[in-house]
């Protein structure tokens, strides 16, 4: 199943043409973050997640806290951030694997 379709399933109502763009928009930060030209099959889940959060937020873009009675929104300023330890983990994994085996770490 590609992208768009994977999408479209958790956001049936959704404007097709407004998904689309966003699904561009995440794998091409996705492909900046991981230093790659295509993404990488494994971050094809993280980027359908990524794409129905920034959808979900198109509304309220910018908004980092707000509170009335009980309820409070507040979103972060980098919907990828989230999943920023799966990208070092497979970046750290990718350079272990086409290098000589060895890690070095600057502290």
């Amino acid at each position: 199943m590609d992208l768009a379709n994977r999408v479209f399933n958790r956001l049936e109502d959704a404007d097709e043409d407004v998904l689309k763009e966003y699904i561009v928009t995440i794998k091409d930060r996705l492909c900046l973050r991981l230093g790659e030209e295509d993404l990488p099959e494994q971050f094809e889940s993280i980027c359908v997640d990524a794409v129905v959060k920034m959808y979900r937020r198109m509304y309220y873009e910018g908004i980092v806290s707000e509170g009335t009675s009980n309820l409070t929104t507040s979103f972060v300023n980098d919907i990828l951030a989230e999943y920023s330890q799966e990208i070092s983990d497979w970046k750290a994994r990718k350079a272990n694997n086409s290098g000589s085996g060895r890690m070095v770490r600057f502290l």
